[in-house]
């Protein structure tokens, strides 16, 4: 059973939605939380609060009770700056919670992402057996890292492993809402050609079902891996339609697909030149992630686990829209 969970990345946009799933099933949290880091109101006194670094946590793991389950979530999320940083925080952070997790003889659930499969996105159907390709970003190069490491713990030190291949996460304070919602205010293209291909997208309440049962589920062989996606069928341009739609904002605009390749190794290679904060408009990654397509498919989290998509792309668009009032 699953009693005593441990979650690292608690304060994030995932992050936030587990705790307040595991509140819900009587689950005692301990979170850890980066200094200063707001703690949602609706946590009460419910949670414990840990405030360090992940890199650091073994040092700090003395003030960790014992656990049973450990949801590893603290990473960089752009697919922006250096190759340093992202190794640093993502890579290193993996190997110290996995560290904790043999301590403690934990179950060890880890998300890293779709883009793993780096090269080998936009080619039709995609699922557990699909190779994982070559990289163009840091994100995807220590997405693969960060499932290299939890792999080589399970066949080294026995690790009790399952890793987590969410698709292009959304809702309330996604970056799959929030970033087309500013591109569409901003009359910006937000669409790479017509955008009528699978947009590849999961509910944020699908990824942390999916994790909660990959927790709970004794059965399964460690080191499995599950691509967690919603059910195909929603394009990226019924998916702009329908935030346009739902917030009053204005239509799509569009840039042609083979501009948007074209920019992506130039905006990149320009904005590492002169050390721009921000992503360009177009990455090798958003170009991947958008303006090809793959289609996840859930079959094996389906049949292994259970799992069960069920929030379609309307009720998800009133619970944005409830958010904006």
């Amino acid at each position: 059973m699953m009693e005593n969970v441990f979650i690292t990345g608690a304060g994030g946009f995932i992050g936030r939605h587990l705790v307040e799933a595991l509140l819900d099933k009587g689950v005692k949290v301990t979170a850890l939380m980066v200094p200063h880091e707001p703690v949602p109101e609706s946590w009460g006194n419910l949670v414990h609060i840990i405030r360090g670094d992940v890199r650091n946590l073994v040092e700090i793991s003395r003030h960790i009770e014992p656990i049973d389950t450990l949801f590893h979530l603290a990473a960089i999320v752009s697919d922006w700056g250096g190759r340093d940083e992202h190794v640093d925080i993502t890579v290193h952070g993996t190997e110290q919670a996995i560290k904790l997790a043999l301590k403690h003889q934990a179950r060890f659930v880890v998300t890293t992402s779709i883009a793993a499969f780096g090269s080998t996105l936009g080619h039709g159907e995609i699922d557990e057996n699909s190779p994982r390709g070559s990289t163009l970003s840091n994100y995807e190069y220590v997405k693969q890292l960060q499932e290299d490491v939890t792999l080589s713990a399970v066949n080294e030190h026995g690790l009790d492993a399952v890793i987590i291949r969410p698709a292009n996460v959304y809702g309330v304070g996604s970056v799959w809402v929030n970033r087309f919602v500013e591109l569409l205010r901003n009359k910006e293209p937000a669409l790479m050609g017509s955008g009528d291909w699978d947009a590849g997208l999961v509910h944020v309440n699908h990824v942390v079902q999916a994790m909660i049962l990959s927790a709970e589920n004794q059965q399964l062989t460690s080191g499995e891996i599950f691509v967690i996606a919603d059910d195909p069928g929603v394009t990226w341009q019924q998916y702009l339609q329908a935030l346009s739609d739902t917030l009053g904002l204005p239509q799509a605009k569009s840039i042609p697909n083979w501009l948007a390749k074209m920019l992506a190794p130039v905006l990149e290679f320009f904005g590492h030149l002169f050390k721009q904060k921000n992503a360009p408009v177009v990455t090798h990654l958003a170009y991947r992630l958008t303006g090809v397509e793959s289609i996840f498919k859930n079959d094996k989290a389906k049949q292994l686990l259970g799992y069960r998509p069920m929030i379609t792309l309307e009720q998800a668009m009133t619970e944005i829209k409830n958010n904006q009032q």
